[in-house]
C-alpha cells in the first residue's frame, strides 16, 4: 500500500484502475541541432509562414473535434469557451510566428519555441494565481501546433478500461476534454492548480482530482487499483482488503449525501440555507472568473454570486471589450442566475496585469502603470466608463451590483461612485445598482469610515490583504505557512472591519478563497462574517461543517485566535479545541475547552 498525499483539485471519492500517460505536457520536441541553430535566408520566409498556417489550420480542425465533444457533453458544455479561447489564442500565437520568422529570420520551429516561451514566461510573473495557470494553456496550444510542425499524432486517450483514473505529470486542458466521454472516474497529477482549466473541467464533470503527487508516472504503474480521496488531497495505491472495505462504505455514504443535497438544491427556497447549530445565518456565494464558472454556482445551490472577477476577460483580449458585448455578457449571467445577486468586480489591472491591448497602446499614460486596481481603473477612464455603462443597463432589469477593487480610502472612491452618477444619467436609467468597496489593504483600514459613509456594501479580499499585511511577495510566499489570513495581524484587521461595518449597518462579504476553508470559515464567523464567497467545489463541505458550529463558540474562538502570536499558535489551538471537542463528546467546542488551549 502506497498512501501519497498532495492538493485537491476536484472534491469527491473514486476507485478505479490507474493509467498512467507516458507523456509530458511541457516536453520540448527535440529538433535537429542543424535545424534549430540555422538561420533562414529571406526567400525561406514565405515557406515557412506557409508551414505555420498548415499547422494552425490542423490546430484548429483538432479544436473544433473538441468543441462537439464539448457541445454533446452537458457536464462540460462551459469548456466550449475554453476551446474557442485555446482558437483565438492559437491564431494570435501563429501570427506572432510569422513576424518572428520574417524579423529574425529564423525557422518556425525555433520561431513558435521561442514566442510560447516568451508567453509563458510573462504569464508565470504575474502576480494572480488564475492568469499565471493560464501558461498551461498556452503550452497546450504550442504542444499542439508543434505535433502538427513535426508530423506527429496525439496521444490516443480512447479505449480506456472501465473505471480508469489518469495518471499524468501533468493533463493538459485539451486532454481533460477528450476524456470526457471516456468514463474516466479520476485524475491524478504530478503538477497543476486549483485555478486551471483541467482543476475547473474536473470539477463540472463531477470527477474527483488530486494534484502535488510527486513522481506520481514513477510511484504509480498502470493497471494498479487506486483510491482518491479529493477532499482531503489523498492517493492510496494497492490498498489493503481493509482500506478497500472502509472506502467503498465512504463512498455509499458521500453517495446518499449528494442525493440529499441534490434533492435540496432543487428548491430554490432550501438551495441557499446555511445555519449554525445555534440557528445564525450564513450565507454562501460563489467566486467566479469566467462565466462558465456559473455552472458549479447553480449546481451547488449558492445563494448568488459574490464575486465576479472581470480582468480575466480583459487580459484575454487582444483588443478593448466593447461595452456591447460586455452588456451581451452580463446579462446572460444574471438571466442564468435569476433572482440570485450578481456582483461584478470592475477590472482589477494594473502593475504586471496588462492585458495586450493596453501594452501596446502607446497613449497609455506610463504613470498610471505602477498603479492597481480602482486608481489604475481611474486612469483608464474610458475603458471603466465602458464596463460600466453595461453594468448600469443590465442592473435595470436584475440584481446587479458593483464592487470595486482596492479601495484606498473615500477620495478614489467617491470618484468612481461619481462616474456611476454619471453613467446613470446618460443610460437614462431609474436605478443605480448598490456599490461596494473591496478592503484589501493598509490604507483602506486607517479609512474605513469615509469608505463606510460611501458603501452599500463592503467585500474583504482576504488573499491581497494577507499579501499586503504582512509584506510579502505572493508568488513566492504560497507555499510559507507564516504567509497566511490565519495570521493573528489580519485576523485583527478581519475583525476591525466587520466591527466598523456593523457600526454602520452595512453588509461584508468574505471573498478570499481560504473563506473555503471550514476552519478558517469558523473564525471569521466568531469575527462577525455572515457572508462567505467562496469557489463553488468547496461549498458543500464548508456547509456541512458550517452546520455544526456554534456562533457562541466560534466567537470565543476567533477572540483567542487573536491573542495569538504567529499562524502555527492559531492553528495549534484550533485542533486543541477540535480535540477537547471530540473528548467531550459535546456540540460544538465548549468555551471551556477553548480557554484550556492558551
Amino acid at each position: 500500500m502506497k498512501r501519497m498525499e498532495g492538493n485537491s483539485l476536484s472534491i469527491g471519492l473514486a476507485k478505479g484502475v490507474a493509467v498512467v500517460l507516458g507523456y509530458e505536457l511541457q516536453r520540448t520536441i527535440t529538433l535537429p541541432s542543424d535545424d534549430v541553430s540555422d538561420p533562414i535566408s529571406r526567400s525561406n520566409v514565405s515557406g515557412e509562414c506557409d508551414r505555420m498556417d498548415v499547422a494552425l489550420e490542423k490546430s484548429k480542425q483538432d479544436l473544433q473535434d473538441l468543441k462537439s465533444i464539448a457541445t454533446d457533453n452537458t457536464s462540460i458544455a462551459s469548456a466550449i469557451d475554453l476551446v474557442s479561447a485555446h482558437a483565438s489564442m492559437a491564431g494570435e500565437i501563429a501570427s506572432l510566428v510569422k513576424d518572428r520568422i520574417s524579423h529574425d529570420l529564423v525557422g518556425v520551429e525555433d520561431a513558435l519555441e521561442s514566442v510560447i516561451c516568451q508567453t509563458v514566461g510573462r504569464l508565470t510573473k504575474i502576480d494572480n494565481d488564475y492568469l499565471r495557470e493560464r501558461e498551461t494553456d498556452v503550452r497546450d496550444i504550442g504542444q499542439r501546433m508543434k505535433r502538427h510542425l513535426m508530423g506527429m499524432t496525439a496521444t490516443r486517450l480512447d479505449e480506456l478500461p472501465e473505471n480508469a483514473i489518469i495518471v499524468a505529470r501533468e493533463l493538459a486542458p485539451s486532454d481533460a476534454i477528450a476524456l470526457a466521454n471516456s468514463g474516466i472516474v479520476g485524475i491524478v497529477t504530478q503538477v497543476g492548480g486549483n485555478l486551471g482549466h483541467t482543476a475547473i473541467i474536473a470539477r463540472s464533470m463531477g470527477i474527483p482530482a488530486v494534484s502535488g503527487i510527486a513522481n506520481a508516472t514513477q510511484r504509480i504503474t498502470s493497471g494498479m487499483t487506486l483510491l482518491i480521496d479529493g477532499d482531503a488531497g489523498i492517493v492510496t495505491a494497492e490498498p489493503s482488503e481493509q482500506e478497500l472495505s472502509e472506502f467503498d462504505s465512504r463512498m455509499a455514504v458521500a453517495n446518499r449525501e449528494s442525493d440529499t443535497l441534490q434533492a435540496n438544491h432543487s428548491d430554490p427556497a432550501t438551495a441557499s440555507t446555511c445555519q449554525t447549530l445555534d440557528g445564525t445565518d450564513i450565507t454562501l456565494y460563489g467566486n467566479v472568473g469566467l462565466a462558465a464558472d456559473l455552472d458549479q454556482v447553480l449546481h451547488h445551490g449558492l445563494a448568488g454570486v459574490g464575486l465576479f472577477r472581470t480582468e480575466f476577460l480583459y487580459l484575454q483580449s487582444e483588443r478593448r471589450p466593447d461595452t456591447e458585448s460586455q452588456r451581451l455578457l452580463y446579462e446572460q449571467m444574471a438571466a442564468r442566475l435569476g433572482d440570485r445577486p450578481l456582483v461584478i468586480r470592475t477590472f482589477d489591472l494594473g502593475g504586471d496585469k496588462l492585458p495586450p491591448f493596453l501594452s501596446q497602446d502607446e497613449n497609455v499614460d506610463a504613470s498610471s502603470l505602477s498603479l492597481r486596481g480602482l486608481r489604475f481603473s481611474l486612469a483608464e477612464k474610458d475603458l471603466l466608463r465602458s464596463q460600466l455603462t453595461a453594468i448600469v443597463r443590465v442592473a435595470q432589469e436584475a440584481d446587479v451590483k458593483i464592487l470595486f477593487p482596492m479601495v484606498i480610502g473615500g477620495h478614489d472612491f467617491s470618484q468612481a461612485i461619481a462616474m456611476v452618477d454619471e453613467v446613470v444619467e446618460e443610460c437614462n436609467a431609474f436605478k443605480r445598482p448598490q456599490i461596494g468597496a473591496m478592503i484589501e489593504t493598509p490604507a483602506a483600514l486607517f479609512c474605513l469610515v469615509e469608505i463606510l459613509e460611501l458603501a452599500d456594501f463592503i467585500a474583504i479580499g482576504t488573499n491581497d490583504l494577507t499579501q499586503y499585511l504582512l509584506a510579502a511577495d505572493r508568488e513566492l510566499s504560497a507555499e510559507n505557512d507564516q504567509v497566511t489570513a490565519m495570521h493573528p495581524a489580519v485576523l485583527r484587521a478581519i475583525h476591525q472591519i466587520a466591527s466598523a461595518a456593523k457600526r454602520w449597518d452595512c453588509p461584508v462579504c468574505v471573498c478570499g478563497e481560504e473563506a473555503g476553508d471550514p476552519e478558517f470559515a469558523e473564525v471569521l464567523i466568531g469575527l462577525g462574517i455572515r457572508e462567505l464567497s467562496v469557489t463553488a467545489s468547496r461549498s458543500e463541505k464548508l456547509r456541512t461543517a458550517i452546520a455544526k458550529m456554534d456562533s457562541t463558540h466560534a466567537s470565543a474562538l476567533a477572540l483567542k485566535a487573536q491573542d495569538c502570536r504567529c499562524p502555527q499558535e492559531v492553528r495549534q489551538m484550533l485542533r486543541l479545541a477540535t480535540k477537547n471537542q471530540m473528548i467531550s463528546n459535546g456540540p460544538g467546542r465548549s468555551i471551556d475547552a477553548i480557554e484550556s488551549c492558551s
